[in-house]
């Protein structure tokens, strides 16, 4: 496979200067470890590590190389560990807030065409944890599809009532039904994936991912699966670390972990993108910083009250923007409070260079 079938286009070509860094080679991070990476340029794998340099200078987690990611590896192929001198810039970088009250943005994976959300309609089947993912993707820049698994769990009406509500409230999300037990809608599902593009697949454990990746790579134990409880439609995370799959006909995906929990940082973008139905009715409101919940005049209500916007996306509509406010708040006051710590260890260590001048 050549690098331009592994995903490296002229976009990536011209950040690499051929004066100061011919010695370099481009490779495209194909599973992250602890401390480590895999990376490939279509051909060869090997291991590398961030230089000493690129973690200085990185600001945050974002500014670490994720799977999906074009590098410039120094030593590449050789015995020894390569080592990742510079990360090319991100055509898109799939984000979401890290699991727990912590508000920090995770990068799950780089420079994806397209975006499968997987969601079953079985047991497990959420309506507003969908709208999450749909939120988290919007406001990446990714377009995103949504793959509905396990129609065998349900009867033709019950299957049909389903798809009916999705319809309702995602309108205009490209969506495909089918099921990895009988193979119904299976195969317009598998023809998605075209070579050379990159897609990723998300959505929370046991909706079906893995079992899904094993009819796209033909082999029914390539990966692992685990069971699914009967319950509540959970499973056990199977994947369990975040790489990049080359499939037969030469697509690329990358496959993720199953998210335990979904945060929105300042994901206004995504909202607006998400529910571009409420958004629309929200230029009529009367005042521009509109909550759409008390607010006189409040073209969203108006709309609730008619029967226009159905009452659980209004709610869950309300709830993300709630929480997207709150984290990008959360992470404003850490970004100013890491500036101002920065500023208080410069100046201690000019006070104590100065103390020792006089001295």
């Amino acid at each position: 496979m050549t690098p331009e079938e592994f995903g490296y286009s002229a976009w990536f070509a011209r950040q690499v200067d051929p004066e100061t860094e011919s010695g370099l080679v481009p490779a495209r991070v194909s599973a992250i470890h602890k401390g480590e990476c895999e990376v490939c340029d279509g051909e060869t794998t090997c291991t590398a590590k961030m230089s000493g340099r690129l973690r200085h200078q990185a600001r945050s987690r974002l500014d670490y190389p994720t799977v999906g990611d074009w590098v410039l590896v120094k030593d590449f192929g050789t015995d020894d560990f390569g080592t990742v001198q510079r990360l090319l810039d991100r055509r898109s970088a799939l984000v979401r807030k890290t699991a727990g009250r912590a508000v920090r943005p995770q990068l799950i994976a780089a420079n994806i065409d397209l975006a499968f959300i997987m969601q079953t309609v079985g047991p497990g089947y959420n309506l507003q944890r969908l709208e999450r993912y749909l939120v988290m993707v919007n406001e990446s820049g990714i377009k995103p599809v949504l793959l509905l698994s396990k129609t065998d769990l349900l009867d033709p009406a019950a299957l049909e009532e389903r798809l009916e509500e999705i319809g309702r409230r995602l309108p205009g999300v490209e969506r495909y039904a089918f099921s990895n037990e009988d193979g119904t809608g299976l195969d317009g599902v598998m023809a998605l994936f075209r070579p050379g593009n990159t897609y990723c697949i998300i959505g929370s454990s046991g909706g079906g991912k893995t079992t899904l990746l094993n009819h796209l790579l033909g082999e029914e134990e390539y990966l692992f699966t685990l069971p699914v409880r009967e319950s509540d439609g959970k499973g056990l995370h199977s994947t369990t670390w975040r790489e990049l799959i080359v499939l037969d006909n030469g697509a690329l995906v990358v496959d993720t972990p199953g998210m335990r929990e979904l945060g929105q940082l300042d994901a206004a973008e995504g909202l607006v993108e998400t529910f571009d139905d409420i958004a629309a009715l929200a230029e009529g409101c009367r005042f521009a910083d509109c909550t759409h919940e008390n607010t006189p005049d409040c073209a969203v209500l108006a709309a609730l009250g008619r029967g226009e916007v159905p009452e659980a996306r209004y709610r869950n509509f309300i709830r993300l923007l709630r929480e997207a406010g709150h984290h990008g708040r959360a992470a404003r006051e850490r970004r100013w409070k890491a500036r101002e710590s920065g500023r208080f260890h410069r100046s201690r260590k000019h006070g104590s260079n100065d103390a020792d001048g006089e001295g």
